[in-house]
Protein backbone atom coordinates (compact mmCIF):
# COMPACT_ATOMS: atom_id res chain seq x y z
CA UNK A 1 0.00 0.00 0.00
CA UNK A 2 1.50 3.25 -0.78
CA UNK A 3 0.41 6.90 -0.36
CA UNK A 4 0.98 9.99 -2.29
CA UNK A 5 2.14 13.53 -0.17
CA UNK A 6 1.76 16.49 -2.10
CA UNK A 7 1.35 20.10 -0.46
CA UNK A 8 -1.06 22.00 -2.59
CA UNK A 9 -1.12 25.25 -4.52
CA UNK A 10 2.07 26.34 -4.36
CA UNK A 11 5.44 25.72 -5.43
CA UNK A 12 6.63 22.15 -4.82
CA UNK A 13 9.69 20.51 -3.41
CA UNK A 14 11.10 17.27 -5.30
CA UNK A 15 9.43 14.59 -4.63
CA UNK A 16 9.41 10.79 -3.98
CA UNK A 17 7.67 7.59 -4.90
CA UNK A 18 6.70 5.37 -1.99
CA UNK A 19 4.67 2.40 -2.29
CA UNK A 20 2.61 0.59 -0.05
CA UNK A 21 2.06 -3.54 -1.02
CA UNK A 22 0.22 -6.09 0.22
CA UNK A 23 0.72 -10.29 -0.38
CA UNK A 24 -0.99 -13.32 0.27
CA UNK A 25 -3.98 -15.22 -1.68
CA UNK A 26 -6.68 -12.72 -1.15
CA UNK A 27 -4.77 -10.33 -2.82
CA UNK A 28 -3.41 -12.58 -6.15
CA UNK A 29 -7.21 -13.70 -6.15
CA UNK A 30 -7.90 -10.59 -6.39
CA UNK A 31 -10.40 -10.59 -2.87
CA UNK A 32 -9.36 -7.87 -0.82
CA UNK A 33 -12.59 -6.08 0.41
CA UNK A 34 -12.77 -2.52 -1.37
CA UNK A 35 -14.02 -1.20 1.90
CA UNK A 36 -10.80 -2.18 3.66
CA UNK A 37 -8.58 -1.44 0.92
CA UNK A 38 -9.57 2.48 0.92
CA UNK A 39 -9.43 2.45 5.18
CA UNK A 40 -6.02 1.22 4.87
CA UNK A 41 -4.82 3.77 1.85
CA UNK A 42 -6.49 6.46 4.22
CA UNK A 43 -4.54 5.39 6.86
CA UNK A 44 -1.33 5.15 5.90
CA UNK A 45 -1.57 8.60 4.52
CA UNK A 46 -2.16 9.45 8.19
CA UNK A 47 0.98 7.91 8.92
CA UNK A 48 3.20 9.56 6.74
CA UNK A 49 1.78 12.55 7.54
CA UNK A 50 2.40 12.21 11.06
CA UNK A 51 5.50 11.34 10.18
CA UNK A 52 6.68 14.57 8.24
CA UNK A 53 5.36 16.68 11.08
CA UNK A 54 6.97 15.00 13.86
CA UNK A 55 10.29 15.75 11.55
CA UNK A 56 9.28 19.51 10.43
CA UNK A 57 6.64 20.18 12.28
CA UNK A 58 3.02 21.37 11.43
CA UNK A 59 4.10 24.57 9.30
CA UNK A 60 5.14 21.76 6.46
CA UNK A 61 1.91 21.20 4.49
CA UNK A 62 1.17 17.58 3.23
CA UNK A 63 -1.85 16.54 1.19
CA UNK A 64 -2.23 12.15 0.87
CA UNK A 65 -2.64 11.60 -2.80
CA UNK A 66 -2.95 8.04 -4.52
CA UNK A 67 -0.94 8.21 -7.76
CA UNK A 68 -1.31 4.83 -8.94
CA UNK A 69 -3.28 2.08 -7.64
CA UNK A 70 -3.09 -1.69 -8.47
CA UNK A 71 -3.95 -4.75 -6.98
CA UNK A 72 -3.35 -5.45 -3.63
CA UNK A 73 -0.93 -2.30 -3.46
CA UNK A 74 -1.30 1.86 -3.33
CA UNK A 75 1.54 4.35 -4.96
CA UNK A 76 2.20 7.86 -3.49
CA UNK A 77 4.41 10.42 -4.83
CA UNK A 78 5.73 12.39 -1.56
CA UNK A 79 6.09 16.40 -1.87
CA UNK A 80 6.43 18.79 0.53
CA UNK A 81 6.24 22.39 0.70
CA UNK A 82 6.54 25.08 3.65
CA UNK A 83 4.45 27.72 4.08
CA UNK A 84 3.80 31.03 5.66
CA UNK A 85 6.35 32.65 7.61
CA UNK A 86 8.11 29.13 8.24
CA UNK A 87 9.55 29.42 5.30
CA UNK A 88 12.03 31.74 6.31
CA UNK A 89 12.37 30.49 9.73
CA UNK A 90 12.56 26.80 9.60
CA UNK A 91 15.90 25.70 10.63
CA UNK A 92 15.56 22.12 7.83
CA UNK A 93 14.42 22.04 4.72
CA UNK A 94 11.95 19.15 4.28
CA UNK A 95 13.72 16.25 2.67
CA UNK A 96 11.18 13.56 1.87
CA UNK A 97 13.98 10.55 2.19
CA UNK A 98 14.60 11.36 5.68
CA UNK A 99 10.48 11.05 6.08
CA UNK A 100 10.73 7.93 4.50
CA UNK A 101 13.85 6.62 7.18
CA UNK A 102 11.34 8.13 9.57
CA UNK A 103 8.52 5.80 8.44
CA UNK A 104 11.05 2.57 7.80
CA UNK A 105 12.48 3.43 11.57
CA UNK A 106 9.15 3.56 13.46
CA UNK A 107 7.62 1.09 12.05
CA UNK A 108 10.50 -1.25 12.77
CA UNK A 109 9.72 -0.08 15.97
CA UNK A 110 6.95 -1.51 16.66
CA UNK A 111 8.25 -5.13 15.86
CA UNK A 112 11.50 -4.30 17.77
CA UNK A 113 9.00 -3.31 20.90
CA UNK A 114 6.79 -6.11 20.25
CA UNK A 115 4.26 -3.75 20.78
CA UNK A 116 5.21 -3.45 24.97
CA UNK A 117 6.85 0.00 26.02
CA UNK A 118 10.47 0.34 25.83
CA UNK A 119 12.10 -0.86 28.89
CA UNK A 120 14.16 2.08 28.59
CA UNK A 121 15.22 5.13 26.64
CA UNK A 122 18.12 6.76 26.52
CA UNK A 123 18.65 10.38 24.86
CA UNK A 124 21.67 10.78 23.10
CA UNK A 125 23.74 14.08 22.16
CA UNK A 126 22.97 13.28 18.45
CA UNK A 127 19.65 13.98 18.13
CA UNK A 128 19.02 9.38 18.56
CA UNK A 129 17.78 7.86 21.28
CA UNK A 130 19.08 4.08 22.54
CA UNK A 131 15.69 2.24 23.08
CA UNK A 132 16.23 -1.08 25.04
CA UNK A 133 13.22 -3.62 24.86
CA UNK A 134 12.02 -5.68 27.19
CA UNK A 135 14.41 -8.62 26.26
CA UNK A 136 16.81 -6.34 27.12
CA UNK A 137 18.03 -5.82 23.55
CA UNK A 138 19.01 -2.39 22.51
CA UNK A 139 18.38 0.07 18.94
CA UNK A 140 19.72 3.48 18.33
CA UNK A 141 16.68 5.61 15.63
CA UNK A 142 15.96 8.92 15.50
CA UNK A 143 14.12 10.77 18.24
CA UNK A 144 11.45 11.54 15.98
CA UNK A 145 10.82 8.17 15.12
CA UNK A 146 10.36 7.01 19.10
CA UNK A 147 7.65 10.13 19.18
CA UNK A 148 5.74 8.96 15.64
CA UNK A 149 5.08 5.35 17.60
CA UNK A 150 3.80 7.40 20.66
CA UNK A 151 1.38 8.98 18.82
CA UNK A 152 -1.61 7.81 19.02
CA UNK A 153 -3.22 9.46 15.70
CA UNK A 154 0.31 7.34 14.51
CA UNK A 155 -0.75 3.86 16.10
CA UNK A 156 -3.97 3.39 15.56
CA UNK A 157 -3.26 3.94 11.82
CA UNK A 158 -0.73 1.25 11.80
CA UNK A 159 -2.95 -0.99 13.63
CA UNK A 160 -5.23 0.01 11.38
CA UNK A 161 -3.28 -0.81 7.35
CA UNK A 162 -0.66 -2.84 9.15
CA UNK A 163 -1.94 -5.09 12.04
CA UNK A 164 -5.63 -5.39 11.49
CA UNK A 165 -4.30 -5.49 7.39
CA UNK A 166 -2.35 -8.66 7.58
CA UNK A 167 -4.80 -10.67 10.61
CA UNK A 168 -7.35 -10.35 7.45
CA UNK A 169 -7.24 -14.57 5.93
CA UNK A 170 -5.11 -14.35 2.63
CA UNK A 171 -2.78 -11.26 3.64
CA UNK A 172 0.40 -12.56 4.78
CA UNK A 173 2.23 -9.73 4.37
CA UNK A 174 3.51 -5.80 3.47
CA UNK A 175 5.74 -4.23 2.13
CA UNK A 176 6.79 -0.67 1.92
CA UNK A 177 9.31 0.52 -1.09
CA UNK A 178 10.37 3.36 -2.00
CA UNK A 179 12.17 4.17 -5.38
CA UNK A 180 12.27 0.52 -6.16
CA UNK A 181 14.65 -0.10 -2.94
CA UNK A 182 12.32 -1.96 0.18
CA UNK A 183 11.91 0.22 3.00
CA UNK A 184 10.31 -2.03 5.63
CA UNK A 185 8.12 -4.54 5.50
CA UNK A 186 6.21 -7.05 8.30
CA UNK A 187 4.32 -10.52 8.09
CA UNK A 188 0.99 -12.03 9.80
CA UNK A 189 3.39 -12.95 13.25
CA UNK A 190 3.78 -8.97 13.47
CA UNK A 191 -0.14 -8.28 13.30
CA UNK A 192 -0.27 -8.08 16.73
CA UNK A 193 2.57 -5.65 17.15
CA UNK A 194 0.85 -2.69 15.94
CA UNK A 195 -1.15 -0.90 18.09
CA UNK A 196 -1.13 2.13 20.41
CA UNK A 197 2.14 2.13 22.86
CA UNK A 198 1.56 4.30 25.41
CA UNK A 199 5.42 6.06 26.72
CA UNK A 200 5.79 5.44 30.34
CA UNK A 201 5.16 8.30 32.84
CA UNK A 202 7.03 8.79 35.97
CA UNK A 203 4.80 8.24 39.16
CA UNK A 204 7.16 7.90 42.05
CA UNK A 205 11.03 7.70 42.05
CA UNK A 206 12.67 6.74 45.60
CA UNK A 207 16.39 6.26 45.93
CA UNK A 208 17.64 5.51 49.62
CA UNK A 209 20.92 3.29 51.04
CA UNK A 210 19.62 -0.53 52.13
CA UNK A 211 21.50 -3.71 52.86
CA UNK A 212 20.21 -6.70 50.63
CA UNK A 213 20.78 -10.17 50.85
CA UNK A 214 21.91 -12.07 47.35
CA UNK A 215 19.61 -14.64 46.48
CA UNK A 216 20.05 -15.42 43.06
CA UNK A 217 22.69 -13.06 40.54
CA UNK A 218 22.63 -12.42 36.56
CA UNK A 219 24.94 -11.19 34.58
CA UNK A 220 23.76 -10.90 31.44
CA UNK A 221 23.77 -7.40 29.15
CA UNK A 222 21.00 -4.66 29.59
CA UNK A 223 18.05 -5.37 31.78
CA UNK A 224 17.77 -8.82 31.69
CA UNK A 225 20.84 -8.33 34.08
CA UNK A 226 18.26 -8.83 36.82
CA UNK A 227 19.76 -9.81 40.40
CA UNK A 228 17.20 -11.39 42.75
CA UNK A 229 17.66 -10.26 46.88
CA UNK A 230 16.14 -10.29 49.62
CA UNK A 231 15.85 -7.13 51.44
CA UNK A 232 14.16 -8.48 55.19
CA UNK A 233 10.62 -8.99 54.00
CA UNK A 234 10.24 -10.07 50.24
CA UNK A 235 12.09 -11.43 47.56
CA UNK A 236 12.66 -8.73 44.77
CA UNK A 237 14.17 -8.22 41.43
CA UNK A 238 17.01 -5.86 41.01
CA UNK A 239 18.85 -4.44 37.85
CA UNK A 240 22.26 -4.04 38.70
CA UNK A 241 23.80 -0.93 37.31
CA UNK A 242 27.01 -0.56 39.17
CA UNK A 243 30.23 -1.33 36.58
CA UNK A 244 32.66 -0.95 38.95
CA UNK A 245 30.99 -3.95 41.18
CA UNK A 246 30.57 -5.68 38.17
CA UNK A 247 33.97 -5.81 37.59
CA UNK A 248 34.86 -6.34 40.35
CA UNK A 249 33.16 -9.80 40.18
CA UNK A 250 35.03 -10.12 36.58
CA UNK A 251 38.47 -10.10 38.38
CA UNK A 252 37.63 -12.54 41.09
CA UNK A 253 35.94 -10.85 43.47
CA UNK A 254 34.41 -13.97 45.65
CA UNK A 255 31.03 -13.79 46.77
CA UNK A 256 28.03 -16.27 47.76
CA UNK A 257 24.74 -16.61 48.22
CA UNK A 258 23.58 -15.18 51.25
CA UNK A 259 25.96 -12.18 51.30
CA UNK A 260 25.25 -8.82 52.15
CA UNK A 261 25.17 -5.74 49.86
CA UNK A 262 25.02 -2.29 51.03
CA UNK A 263 24.10 -0.47 48.26
CA UNK A 264 22.43 2.62 46.81
CA UNK A 265 19.51 1.59 45.00
CA UNK A 266 16.86 3.36 42.93
CA UNK A 267 12.78 2.29 42.83
CA UNK A 268 11.15 4.42 40.02
CA UNK A 269 7.25 3.35 39.47
CA UNK A 270 5.63 4.29 36.07
CA UNK A 271 2.44 4.49 34.79
CA UNK A 272 1.40 2.99 30.79
CA UNK A 273 -2.19 2.29 29.49
CA UNK A 274 -3.52 3.17 33.03
CA UNK A 275 -1.08 0.23 34.58
CA UNK A 276 1.62 0.62 37.65
CA UNK A 277 4.75 -0.89 36.51
CA UNK A 278 7.95 -1.12 39.67
CA UNK A 279 11.13 -1.15 38.53
CA UNK A 280 14.35 -1.66 40.58
CA UNK A 281 18.06 -0.43 40.58
CA UNK A 282 21.06 -1.53 41.90
CA UNK A 283 23.47 1.90 41.32
CA UNK A 284 26.07 1.53 43.58
CA UNK A 285 27.52 -0.96 45.95
CA UNK A 286 29.11 0.65 49.06
CA UNK A 287 30.24 -2.76 50.99
CA UNK A 288 30.30 -6.42 50.28
CA UNK A 289 29.73 -8.76 53.56
CA UNK A 290 30.16 -11.99 53.33
CA UNK A 291 27.44 -14.44 54.47
CA UNK A 292 28.15 -17.19 57.70
CA UNK A 293 29.07 -20.23 56.50
CA UNK A 294 27.93 -19.80 52.69
CA UNK A 295 29.59 -21.96 49.83
CA UNK A 296 31.02 -19.51 46.97
CA UNK A 297 28.57 -19.04 44.00
CA UNK A 298 30.21 -20.25 40.51
CA UNK A 299 30.43 -17.08 37.99
CA UNK A 300 28.11 -18.16 34.74
CA UNK A 301 28.29 -15.91 32.06
CA UNK A 302 25.11 -15.59 29.60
Amino acid sequence: MMIPVELPNREKERGVSILLRYKGIAVDDGIMDVYDAARNMMAFADYVVVATHEMYGRDVEVKAEVSAFNQGSFETDLIFQVVGLAATILSTTPDVASVVNTVKESLGLFQFLRGEPPAKVEHNNDQTVTVTNNNGNMTVVQTESLTVVFNDKAALAAQKFVGEALAKPGVDKIEILSEGQMVVSANDNDAGFFHPIAAETPVVEQSLKMGLTIQEPSFKDGTSNRWTMWDGENSLQFTMEDPEFIARIDNGERFGKGDILVCDVCITQTKANNKLKVQRAILRVHSHQTGPGQADLRLTLD
